[in-house]
């Protein structure tokens, strides 16, 4: 009877020890097939919990580099609208200063006037620019121009901007930061509107400019003044875009030493299980050969 039970004892032990090397080979083999060394929760639940928040910062930090991206085509767009509207403002002082000494006809001041209006019609065309559908010196907002176009009936200068006051900001950190992208298209074209038209109607009547040329040059002044400011925020958002591509390769370096192998150490691991099942399995028709014997006794 004690011998039965030693030769039961010894199969299952047998049999035991063949499943768990059976066992961790597979996982061997899965490891090394997927180069993961978590496939699935149960292999480390604490590396699995760790990963999880990594992949939760990780996709914040590409959301704040989507926004970060279209803050810059914002901001690069104004930076090449309000280049464009300086240079318009320049040529427009340029004509006030050849008429403004009265040494001109009143009809090449109504020739003057009609490359004024060409140039007020151009200046409130570039402040009605958009990326994507949305109007970046109209708060960002959608559908209809912020700006009543020159030729619309009723164009009053004084009023041509008719859309939000309110200033667009992005998220740009984890931490609730923000930055603004926009400035209301009153603030910033306003002046300069006014002075064009003012311009306009007095080379149209043949008068000669006086005022003008300065309240040209101060509007001019304030284009340059908001485009410095465009290229100040435009800066930190690129800044802000270094610091969160730094940010997600920092957490997808983390995840890889928590879930990636080293695919040499775990070929070299498989091939050991693989060799421990192999002489365990030569090792089991020994057994099995002994308890035949013992059984034919």
């Amino acid at each position: 009877m004690v011998g039965r039970v030693t030769q039961t004892t010894l199969v299952r032990d047998f049999l035991s020890h063949v499943q768990s090397l059976q066992s961790r080979t597979a996982e061997a083999q899965e490891h090394v097939q997927t180069q993961k060394r978590i496939n699935q929760p149960s292999d480390d639940p604490g590396g699995t919990a760790r990963v999880a928040r990594l992949r939760s910062e990780d996709a914040d930090l590409r959301a704040l580099q989507e926004t970060v991206g279209f803050g810059l085509s914002v901001l690069g767009a104004q930076d090449a609208v309000l280049g464009e509207a300086d240079a318009l403002l320049t040529r427009a002082r340029e004509i006030a200063a050849q008429h403004a000494n009265g040494l001109n006809t009143p009809g090449e001041r109504q020739a003057a006037a009609a490359e004024i209006t060409e140039i007020e019609r151009a200046l409130i065309t570039l402040a009605d620019t958009t990326v994507a559908g949305r109007h970046v010196f109209g708060g960002l907002a959608t559908g209809s121009s912020p700006f009543v176009q020159f030729d619309d009936p009723g164009f009053d200068p004084n009023a041509a901007y008719t859309g939000t006051s309110e200033a667009f900001h992005v998220r740009t950190g984890r931490d609730g930061v923000t930055t603004r992208l926009t400035t209301s298209g009153d603030q910033v074209f306003g002046d300069a509107i006014l002075a064009l038209d003012v311009l306009r109607s007095n080379l149209e009547a043949g008068t000669v400019p006086t005022t003008e040329i300065d309240e040209i040059a101060s509007a001019a002044e304030g284009l340059r003044l908001e485009r410095a400011s465009v290229g100040a925020r435009s800066r930190t958002l690129t800044e802000r875009g270094q610091e969160i591509l730094r940010g997600i390769h920092t957490a997808r370096e983390e995840i890889g030493e928590i879930e990636d192998i080293d695919l040499v150490e775990a070929i070299v691991d498989l091939q050991r299980l693989q060799s421990a099942l192999e002489a365990t399995l030569v090792s089991g028709q020994t057994l099995q050969q002994s308890i035949v014997d013992y059984v034919r006794l």
